[in-house]
């Protein structure tokens, strides 16, 4: 398992973390034997080092591996992590290349002023090229809605879809392969359900708010809070 240091997350404000909150306490208290069930179980094992599941794995209510079965796996990093300048340098171990910018830019621990989208000079990898048929413009980079999801339609499910997409190319034991990620965003971005090709969910298939908080609740839960970003004093 890969270790990059420092991980980090989004602080959120009490609002989203009390909407984050209700969509996991509705995916954990469904039925038993239902999505929910499955997904308290992939919340509890892949935060820690227990048994990574695999949506199909959750789905069809294999909660209990076979001998051999289990691995050790990496929750990934979250969008907070990646979207940092000075974590740039992992970017290319996933096989994405980072943006560039017009201005310095440093870690932010006094509110110097924040880097804005103006301040992006070449976009680097395109989320076209993650997630084919985004509402976003042809030159929009992935890292502009890793840090800036509010200003796109489902910005925070490409957000978070991205930053898995990150984490699937970074380390070999992470749950979900980027054909998997692809599939999820084709199913959920037209507000359908996403069930494994292999598979048949019937309503237990998982909603675009399902996805984010699957994805979401795989982040280290042992995260220093995340500084913002800023120009640098001249």
């Amino acid at each position: 398992m890969k270790n990059l240091d420092n991980t980090t997350h989004d602080d959120p404000t009490p609002d989203l973390a009390q909407t984050a909150l209700r969509k996991r306490r509705r995916i954990l208290g469904a039925a038993a034997g239902g999505m929910g069930v499955l997904l308290s179980v992939q919340a509890r094992t892949a935060l820690g080092t227990g048994v990574c599941k695999s949506p199909s794995a959750m789905i069809s209510g294999n909660t209990s591996p076979r001998p051999g079965d289990p691995q050790a796996c990496s929750g990934g990093r979250s969008p907070g992590f990646w979207k940092q300048p000075q974590k740039f340098q992992y970017w290319s171990g996933a096989g994405a290349t980072p943006p560039t910018f017009n201005v310095p830019v440093e870690a932010c621990a006094s509110g110097l002023g924040n880097i804005g989208k103006s301040n992006i000079q070449t976009p680097g990898t395109l989320v076209s090229t993650v997630l084919p048929g985004a509402n976003v413009s042809a030159s929009t980079g992935i890292w502009e809605v890793l840090a800036f999801p509010t200003s796109f339609t489902a910005g925070q499910l490409m957000r978070h879809l991205i930053a898995a997409w990150l984490n699937a190319g970074t380390f070999p034991d992470y749950p979900l392969t980027r054909n998997q990620i692809l599939d999820m965003w084709n199913a959920v971005s037209i507000g359908g359900l996403y069930c494994p090709s292999n598979m048949s969910c019937g309503t237990n298939g998982m909603s675009a708010d399902d996805v984010v908080a699957y994805i979401e609740g795989m982040y280290d839960i042992n995260a220093e809070l995340e500084q913002d970003i800023c120009k640098k004093n001249p």
